[in-house]
């Protein structure tokens, strides 16, 4: 028979295909024209596989970098703060040793707190010196369990 009757999907419908040279030329050109299109397609998705293999643990990685960048930019903050406390306490023993170089302010400080005399001198000692004196203890204590 010269003429084929196309079925789809189980219906027949009117339209027939003329079964010729050309006709069958045609359809085998359209053939190998979608094999070199699935095959580009296989090709190209192969290609973007590989590709994402590729990518996806370089990604991984510059995501941990810039987490550990965020950690270690909280620590430089931190240590910068430290860093200026111990500064500021470094300037404050500076003072205490440039005065405690001074005999006077160390012999002042001795009359002060241990209640040295010089000769023939009388000291003494009053109830709100203690209390004062109490509270400096207790200060220095505190400064000194930190």
């Amino acid at each position: 028979m010269f003429f084929k009757q196309a079925k789809t999907q189980g219906k027949t419908q009117n339209i027939t295909q003329i079964k010729n040279t050309y006709t069958q030329e045609q359809t085998l050109k359209k053939q190998i024209s979608t094999n070199l299109q699935r095959k580009a397609r296989r090709r190209l998705l192969a290609i973007m596989i590989v590709g994402l293999l590729m990518v996806v643990p370089l990604g991984i990685n510059v995501v941990k970098n810039l987490f550990e960048i965020r950690s270690l930019d909280g620590k430089i903050a931190e240590t910068k703060e430290i860093n200026v406390t111990l500064a500021e306490e470094n300037q404050n023993l500076k003072v205490q040793v440039g005065l405690l170089q001074d005999d006077e302010y160390v012999a002042k400080l001795a009359r002060s707190r241990y209640y040295l005399s010089k000769d023939g001198e009388l000291i003494f000692s009053l109830p709100e010196d203690n209390r004062s004196k109490a509270a400096e203890k207790e200060i220095s204590e505190e400064k000194s369990a930190e």
